[in-house]
């Protein structure tokens, strides 16, 4: 049975698209029962299974009550008359008092939906005292006859070359192109269907569907160490990360500096409050874009906006290098230089990296779309892969123009 003490929230959709619609619940209170509250925008992954959508999620504020019913709702944004397809779970019709809690899983799966069509998802929680509004609709997602479950995932140079494995489509790269600064991080769309490249002067690339929505340079801002007499980045970028739905991304710079362009919120920065210790290595986005988490090479972790802290490894023997968030972004990975592996909320240790060093270190940890695993990346191109993340090549023992500096899985 469920507790009555409220939770924070999530809903995951998964493509099958995966959605994640999360919020925070206040307590219980002593005496009459209120109907429960809406939960907030979904946030949307990519995964498989041929036109529909898996849901899943954590109970949002009952106001007192058993919750005895979930229903998840279509919205076909391309053909109107396509959408309304819904999954229900529990009861939510005639519900009274003595009406058991809906005991779980909390999981549906949306049916029956048109293949190529633009959907949008909201979710509901039914009690004795009645249904909550609606969520505000989750960022959109396509999905498709026959999704592909197999994972892949691509590798990224410094030089901006791409190199794509599994079920990653290539959809271009830097790689012939003369750079000012070389690129450190790349970054797919929610569907899978393009991605992003910026170079550590801020410099954005876009490739297949990704939206352009400006960069460093195109705001008059110099590179780090450069003589221009122009405004100058205080040090250089170091990752990119896209907004809750695609429509903006974020930077960080070394010293934590936060630049958020398009939709992506600015939730606060290391210079915002002083300094953080170490450089920074990477930002996450929370599921809901209104918060983010920056993990510097000490092993710090700052949360900003409503981004909840987890933990942080500290000290540690080797810098830290890269981090990834779960799928409900309840927890994330930090990984290190020498391969270890750091594990918070509740994302699962699975083993690090072994073999990774001072001159081959491991630059990236990365997940598939169901984010049941991870897979780690060395400097060299080698893969290891963990969980439900499936090894499916690698560039070790291959000439590189530029060590492998970023990756992203699907």
């Amino acid at each position: 049975m469920r507790s009555k003490i409220a939770e924070r929230a999530a809903v995951a959709v998964s493509m099958v698209p995966m959605v994640m619609v999360g919020l925070v619940a206040a307590p219980e209170l002593a005496g009459a029962a209120t109907a429960p509250s809406a939960v907030v925008r979904p946030a949307v992954t990519v995964a498989s299974g041929p036109a529909s959508v898996a849901v899943t999620w954590t109970p949002g504020s009952s106001g007192g009550l058993p919750i005895a019913g979930f229903t998840v709702t279509a919205a076909d944004l391309t053909t109107p008359a396509h959408g309304h397809q819904t999954c229900i779970v529990g009861v939510v019709t005639g519900v009274t008092a003595s009406t058991p809690a809906y005991p779980g899983p909390d999981a549906c799966t949306v049916r029956n939906l048109t293949a190529g069509d633009t959907y949008t998802f909201t979710a509901t929680e039914t009690t004795a005292a009645g249904t909550s509004p609606p969520s505000t609709p989750s960022p959109p997602v396509v999905p498709t006859a026959s999704n592909d479950p197999h994972p892949g995932y691509w590798l990224v140079g410094s030089d901006g070359g791409i190199f794509s494995f599994g079920a990653a489509t290539f959809h271009g790269s830097t790689g012939d192109l003369v750079l000012q600064r070389p690129v450190v991080g790349m970054v797919p769309t929610a569907d899978h269907e393009g991605y992003w490249e910026v170079a550590s002067d801020g410099g954005v690339f876009a490739f297949g569907d990704a939206g352009y929505y400006g960069s460093i340079p195109g705001i008059g801002i110099a590179p780090a160490g450069s003589t221009a007499s122009q405004r100058r980045l205080n040090a250089p970028i170091v990752a990119i990360v896209p907004s809750d739905d695609g429509g903006g991304y974020f930077m960080v710079a070394a010293d934590g500096g936060v630049f958020a362009f398009g939709d992506a919120t600015f939730a606060g920065s290391c210079p915002g409050i002083g300094t953080c210790p170490g450089s920074a290595v990477s930002v996450l986005p929370d599921t809901d874009g209104k918060g983010y988490w920056l993990v510097t090479s000490v092993g710090a972790v700052y949360a900003f906006g409503d981004a909840p802290f987890k933990g942080a490894p500290g000290a540690t023997p080797s810098p830290i290098t890269s981090a990834v968030h779960t799928l409900d972004g309840d927890g994330y990975w930090i990984l290190t230089a020498d391969g270890s592996l750091y594990a918070y909320g509740d994302a699962p240790y699975l083993g690090g990296a072994s073999g990774a060093n001072a001159a081959d270190p491991a630059t990236a940890v990365f997940a598939p779309a169901d984010y049941g695993g991870y897979w780690i990346v060395t400097a060299d191109g080698a893969v290891s892969s963990f969980g439900t993340a499936m090894n499916e090549g690698d560039m070790s023992g291959s000439h590189l123009n530029g060590s492998i500096v970023a990756a992203a899985g699907i």
